[in-house]
C-alpha cells in the first residue's frame, strides 16, 4: 500500500499585510488606490528558493491580493522568478527622452545567466523582488486638468503596525506552489494563527 511522506519544514515565507497609509487624508487615498485604499487590505507572501528531491532548484515566487468587503474571498495572484527573476542592473535613462522617470530594466539570457557568478544571480533576484513589491504598494494619481494635468506615482500602502513576519513552510507547501500551482491552505492557516496574536490586527481582513 502507498504510504504518503510526512511533510517536512524546509523554511520560512514571508509575510505582509499592506493596508492604506493612516497619515493620508480620504481624497487622497481614493484618488491614489481608488476603493481598493479605502477598506482593502493587500496580503503578500513571498516563498523563498526551493530545491527538491530531484536536486531541481525553483526560483523564489510572491502571491498577492486585495481582500475588501467587495471581494473577501478574492483569488491570489502569482508571480514567479523563472519568469521574471533575470533582470540586469538598471540601465540610465536619456534625460531628454518622454520615459526619462523611468527605470530601463533589460533580462539576462539564458546563457548570461549561466556565466553568472552566485552574488550576481543573488542580486538579480533581489532587483526583480524589489520590483515585484514596488508594484504592489505603488500607485499613480493625478492632479490638474488639460495641459497641465500632472501625474504622480506614490505609495499609498504601508505594512500594518510595521509588521512583517514570518511562518514555516515544508517541501509539500512548496510542492503546491511550485508545481501543482496551488494555494498552500497550510501556509494560510499558519499565517492566520499568527495574525490572531498580533495586538492590533483585526480578526476579519476587511
Amino acid at each position: 500500500m502507498a504510504t504518503t511522506a510526512t511533510p517536512k519544514i524546509v523554511s520560512k515565507a514571508l509575510y505582509l499585510e499592506f493596508v492604506a497609509d493612516p497619515t493620508m487624508d480620504s481624497d487622497k487615498v481614493r484618488s491614489l488606490m481608488g476603493w481598493w485604499g479605502e477598506k482593502g487590505v493587500r496580503q503578500v507572501i513571498i516563498f523563498p528558493q526551493y530545491q527538491d528531491d530531484t536536486g531541481k532548484i525553483f526560483e523564489p515566487a510572491v502571491m498577492v491580493r486585495v481582500v475588501s468587503p467587495h471581494s473577501p474571498k478574492a483569488q491570489w495572484d502569482r508571480y514567479y522568478l523563472e519568469d521574471r527573476g533575470r533582470l540586469k542592473p538598471a540601465e540610465p535613462t536619456d534625460p531628454d527622452s518622454y520615459h526619462k522617470d523611468y527605470v530601463d530594466y533589460k533580462t539576462y539570457s539564458k546563457a548570461e545567466w549561466d556565466e553568472l557568478t552566485d552574488r550576481e544571480r543573488h542580486d538579480s533576484r533581489m532587483r526583480s523582488l524589489d520590483l515585484i513589491l514596488r508594484s504592489q504598494i505603488l500607485d499613480t494619481r493625478y492632479e490638474g486638468s488639460g495641459d497641465e494635468r500632472v501625474e504622480f506615482t506614490e505609495q499609498g500602502w504601508v505594512v500594518r503596525e510595521g509588521k512583517p513576519f514570518s511562518v514555516e513552510v515544508t517541501d509539500q507547501d512548496l510542492i503546491e506552489v511550485h508545481k501543482d500551482w496551488k494555494t498552500p491552505q497550510a501556509v494560510i492557516r499558519r499565517i492566520n494563527k499568527v495574525r490572531g496574536t498580533l495586538d492590533k490586527f483585526p480578526e476579519k481582513l476587511a
